[in-house]
């Protein structure tokens, strides 16, 4: 169990380790041979590539992964980050076995049994291997510690350690090959030396030009005239261009569940009450725990410490036993009593030696309290505290470096370790046990004594009662039902100008979050399921009740046309301006003529880019206009170019210098390699996604 205890220290790294593998990672098995299909009878969750993926198999790869890192972590559950990450881990080690699993079994990417040993106990080590059994202090992989493992996993009567190897192997298997698919792709990827001797070339020349612009927005919307005709036509020819996934837009507005004026009034009738049963409390700090809604804290603070203002000034001029309060504080109702006023230190420096006890039995706990002891008596005869750290301390962190542990504040520590330390005298040797196990504490110095004070605090949280609860919900019910349709619900945000319209775009079926909403799953599946324009019911999300109304559906596919009606209009209209502004020009351009008298006679100034390459984003005073910069490094020096078609206007130019500058073509080569390398790692397979028409339906389900 020590091995396996040893692993569960490092069990955090479980969850990153599988996200950072798994976005190259391929299932081996399962899938192989028709596994993961659902046979009719099951729930379908997705479709991939043609093929059903059901809920049960998906779900039962969640629940081995869950289940492995609870047992590795000692957790009885898994918190709500971790399950997500988690569960699309898995969607994405399916969604790649689907797609190339059958690919990569016909290009014979394989592991042998000689490369996994390699992997595991050979001389290239697997990096997840050697970080799992590597030496805490030197960050060498102990090779030990990894045989002491295998030979000890089939001896552990809850299996774990046998799952979490299995799990291992599968993992670092899932690495390989996909570097090795990855590799292949890389491979694969060439550049011609004409095509590095053009590209160097192209990105050689560097143009100097003057220009003018004669703006679309010289030309008003409403002076052009866009016919249905019109839009279907360059909606058909351009179809492909409005390719979409699904998502959603909602519109919503909350009615928070706050305390109500009522609510105050009972938490402040509560604690006036029960003052004087505090006041004459023996025992302040046990009277605490049981009736306030905050525990009590034994620590001894200094005045700094004291967060209230008003509390600190009063605490460090009252005795022991009086009582501060009722006052008001934050979200509260607040009374405080003073427990004990000491002289402590702020800070200690000590070093201890910990025998840890790893929750082993009763019998282990009195060898190892009788070895303190033994530890203790050879401390008093002068041995170094420091030479026995190195060799018996179980806490790696500071067994290196003799068990010194620096300086701390009060706190920091566990109770018994802290209370030793901190009313311990400078030179103490003492032993404590704390649910780690035993230390053996030295205390090294500490710092200047200062006045400190112990507060019992008996807190009243002023919380919406169920009253208050119920009026919140009948008010956002009552929105939802008398403002039930789209136009109703915009005119009561009109009228009331108390509640507030908030957006959510293009919310994704995966989604899990909406900026200012704890956990808005349900209003998100909801949107999947309604009509356009539909108005909610009050959905209760955190602190707030929420009414929502669909304002935007968009489907997998091609965007209708109804859709994205406005966008098409306004590229034909610019295209309308482009054709007037196109005649105007070649109206004014001639030979003869120099391009300041062009712009004197289209009303625009001359201005000027220097240095212009392929390289070359945009232009000073244009933007993004590479049609325009493309034309400037084709055109001849001296000779008058136009009318260039650009995204803000219609241009007409001309180049005044160009200059050469020698690129070298083997490194021009080489960054085009580089860019394709780059892009081999993630482009073929989002390609591959793309031509699989993957169908993900479990937003209804998880």
């Amino acid at each position: 169990m020590a091995t396996l205890e040893r692993l569960r220290n490092r069990s955090g790294i479980l969850i990153t380790v599988v996200i950072g593998l798994a976005l190259f990672a391929f299932i081996l098995q399962d899938f192989i041979g028709g596994g993961g299909a659902s046979d009719g009878s099951d729930i379908e969750i997705a479709k991939i590539g043609g093929k059903s993926v059901s809920y049960q198999f998906y779900q039962s790869k969640m629940d081995h992964l869950i289940n492995l890192n609870k047992a590795l972590t000692g957790q009885g559950s898994v918190d709500e980050q971790t399950a997500e990450q988690i569960k699309e881990e898995v969607w994405t080690d399916i969604v790649r076995e689907q797609i190339l699993g059958k690919g990569i079994e016909d290009l014979g990417i394989v592991i042998s049994s000689d490369e996994l040993f390699d992997m595991v106990q050979g001389v290239n080590i697997h990096p997840f291997i050697r970080q799992q059994f590597g030496n805490r202090q030197t960050g060498e992989f102990d090779r030990n510690f990894m045989i002491q493992f295998l030979k000890n996993k089939d001896n552990d009567p809850s299996g774990l350690q046998n799952s979490y190897w299995l799990y291992m192997e599968d993992l670092i298997q899932k690495d390989r090959i996909g570097a090795k698919y990855n590799n292949l792709v890389k491979k694969g990827m060439f550049v011609t030396s004409l095509q590095a001797k053009r590209s160097a070339a192209d990105r050689s020349r560097k143009v100097d030009f003057d220009f003018i612009m004669k703006r679309y927005t010289t030309i008003e919307d409403s002076t052009i005239v866009v016919t249905e005709k019109e839009l279907k036509a360059y909606y058909e020819k351009l179809k492909n261009e409005y390719e979409q996934k699904a998502s959603r837009d909602i519109e919503y507005v909350l009615f928070p569940i706050d305390p109500s004026t009522d609510d105050y009034q009972l938490a402040e009738k509560w604690i006036k009450e029960i003052a004087p049963d505090f006041a004459a409390a023996t025992d302040a700090g046990q009277f605490a725990n049981l009736n306030s809604d905050i525990p009590f804290n034994s620590k001894y603070l200094n005045q700094s410490e004291i967060s209230n203002p008003e509390l600190a000034k009063w605490a460090f001029n009252a005795k022991v036993g009086e009582m501060f309060g009722p006052a008001f504080d934050g979200d509260s109702y607040l009374l405080s009593r003073i427990t004990e006023i000491v002289t402590l230190s702020d800070s200690v420096k000590a070093r201890h030696i910990l025998l840890a006890t790893n929750g082993q039995p009763a019998d282990s706990s009195i060898k190892l309290k009788n070895k303190a002891d033994s530890i203790m008596r050879v401390l008093k005869r002068g041995e170094s505290f420091a030479r026995l750290a190195s060799r018996f301390s179980d806490d790696p962190g500071s067994a290196s470096k003799g068990g010194d542990l620096g300086w701390f504040g009060e706190g920091i520590m566990v109770k018994p370790f802290n209370d030793a330390c901190f009313n311990g005298k400078k030179g103490d040797i003492t032993l404590v046990e704390s649910q780690f196990g035993f230390h053996i504490i030295e205390i090294l110095d500490k710092s200047k004594p200062s006045k400190k004070v112990q507060l019992a605090n008996l807190e009243r949280k002023v919380i919406p009662s169920t009253r208050t609860y119920q009026q919140v919900f009948a008010q956002a019910s009552e929105f939802a039902g008398m403002n039930n349709t789209f136009e109703k619900f915009n005119e009561a945000l009109q009228a009331n100008r108390k509640l507030v319209k908030r957006s959510a775009p293009n919310l994704k079926p995966s989604d899990r979050k909406i900026a200012g909403l704890e956990n808005p799953i349900e209003m998100i599946r909801w949107a999947y399921n309604a009509k356009k324009h539909q108005v909610s019911s009050a959905f209760e999300i955190g602190q707030n009740f929420v009414v929502a109304v669909l304002t935007e559906v968009r489907e997998d596919g091609f965007a209708p046309l109804a859709q994205i009606e406005n966008d098409i209009k306004a590229k034909l209209i610019r295209d309308k301006k482009a054709e007037m502004l196109i005649a105007e020009m070649n109206g004014k351009l001639a030979p003869d003529k120099n391009l300041e008298v062009v712009g004197q006679e289209l009303g625009v100034t001359v201005q000027n880019a220097s240095r212009v390459s392929f390289a070359t984003f945009s232009l000073p005073a244009a933007g993004f206009e590479p049609v325009v910069i493309a034309s400037s490094l084709q055109a001849k020096e001296g000779k008058l170019s136009g009318p260039i078609k650009g995204n803000s206007g219609v241009f007409a130019l001309i180049v005044t210098s160009t200059n050469i500058e020698e690129v070298d073509e083997i490194g021009e080569k080489n960054r085009i390699i580089g860019g394709y390398v780059s892009r081999a790692t993630y482009e073929p397979f989002e390609a591959l996604k793309k031509r699989a028409k993957i169908v993900d339906k479990r937003a209804k389900y998880f």
